[in-house]
């Protein structure tokens, strides 16, 4: 055993965890330069772009005159009342379809945008490093990891509001358990706000269906139909409330059918790494689609399996985090920075290193260290390809997925057959 190898397991697994992202991160760097910036097109959007910050732009844009849902909006109406206030503090164009390109590029656009994104940033870090220990060199190390991730890099050029849901839902996780009550009930606020922000964070709901929880649950509902329906009266009403779920089932559908125009490397659900390696073999027809059907359905198995069964609390929201990144058809790169709050619960419970935590060390890195690559698939439809950060992220998640169901269902088997066992002999010690 080498000097080097005896140091690492000497470390925590977040120690190791860091080293080996800082090594990425310093490849990738010299990649970038060496490629003069051709690396970095395989981590952001490579079509045509509306101005900086485009998704948090044409958001703002949405909410700049009230009726959000007039222009396909898919949000709920708490995101738009906050940005409305945007369009305040950066004036332009918000009437014309792409005239908020104009306004995000213009200094005030510039400035509010990057400041928008940076505080929410650091208050992710801070909360992150909070949950690990971690404090000033701890800290920063944590947060240059989290910004060269391919999922960070790309939700800032989108600049898209995920990164505000990340935040609350963060919180909540965090502290739906605090033994402070305080911190308990503001984490189910935060649940209410994230799911308010994008919907599907709703599915983290499901842990607090306990009997010791039900009455946090239904106060948490309320919060979340207050924070749903109370900001529809700023944003045209609650005749929008039907327009926003048609606007969400349409751009659903639109999404999938645009696949190959855009291109199959900004996506990140099941669908669509299947289509990718299927047009890449040239392989068609209805065969192709139930496989791919199969494949779905096996993920979801595998997803009920870990947050029914798993005995980790990381493990279980793990497989939460695969619903909001593996299964929507709309699932872009960036959906990834969920799996910061599964990483940093694992990081937190794991503090020895032992010979197994390599095991899911190698599949983070795998799925959050940018790796040195061009695309595999560049004879594809679209303008952005499938690139090798793309395809490990979607093969470690997958591979990580099914490792916590074999684990969970093993598990459980074997806690039955303890029991199973037992109960003949507490049965005779009883008779006797």
């Amino acid at each position: 055993m080498s000097q080097e190898y005896r140091r690492l397991n000497g470390s925590t697994p977040m120690q190791v965890y860091t080293k080996i992202a800082f090594i990425g991160i310093l490849v990738c760097i010299a990649y970038a330069v060496l490629s003069k910036g051709e690396f970095i097109r395989y981590l952001t959007w490579t079509g045509e772009t509306a101005g900086i910050y485009p998704d948090l732009f044409e958001s703002v844009r949405d909410a700049a005159n009230h009726y959000p849902y007039d222009w396909k909006a898919i949000y709920p109406p708490l995101i738009y009342t906050v940005l409305y206030f945007f369009s305040k503090l950066v004036p332009g164009d918000y009437v014309t379809l792409g005239g908020f390109a104009d306004a995000s590029e213009t200094p005030n656009g510039r400035l509010v945008g990057t400041l928008f994104l940076m505080i929410v940033t650091v208050a992710v870090c801070v909360l992150a490093a909070e949950r690990l220990g971690l404090k000033n060199r701890g800290l920063l190390g944590l947060m240059t990891v989290l910004v060269f991730s391919p999922a960070y890099l790309f939700m800032l050029e989108r600049g898209n509001v995920v990164i505000l849901a990340l935040l609350f839902l963060e919180y909540y996780t965090f502290n739906y358990e605090s033994d402070d009550p305080v911190k308990r009930e503001l984490a189910l606020i935060a649940l209410a706000f994230a799911t308010c922000m994008k919907l599907y964070p709703v599915i983290f709901g499901v842990l607090l269906l306990r009997k010791d929880k039900l009455k946090e649950a239904t106060r948490c509902i309320v919060y979340g139909l207050v924070l749903f329906i109370v900001p529809f009266f700023a944003m045209g009403g609650l005749k929008e409330i039907p327009h926003l779920f048609e606007n969400i089932t349409k751009i659903s559908a639109d999404t999938i059918a645009s696949t190959k125009g855009f291109g199959y490397g900004f996506k990140v659900n099941v669908g669509n790494i299947w289509g990718a390696i299927t047009e890449r073999l040239g392989l068609n027809g209805s065969g192709v689609e139930l496989v791919g059907s199969i494949l779905l359905l096996v993920v979801v198995v595998q997803i009920v399996a870990v947050v029914l069964l798993a005995q980790e609390k990381w493990e279980k929201i793990y497989g939460l985090t695969m619903i909001l990144t593996l299964i929507p058809s709309f699932s872009w790169i960036y959906n990834e920075i969920y799996l910061l709050i599964p990483f940093v619960l694992y990081f937190a419970a794991h503090k020895t290193m032992k010979r197994s935590d390599w095991v899911y060390i190698i599949l983070f890195s795998l799925i959050t260290v940018p790796l040195p690559y061009a695309s595999f698939f560049n004879s594809l439809p679209g303008f952005h390809k499938v690139s090798l950060s793309t395809l490990t992220g979607n093969v470690a998640m997958l591979a990580l997925l099914l490792l916590l169901c074999v684990k969970s269902v093993a598990a459980f088997v074997q806690a039955r057959t303890s029991k199973s066992e037992s109960y003949p002999q507490d049965q005779m010690q009883v008779t006797e």
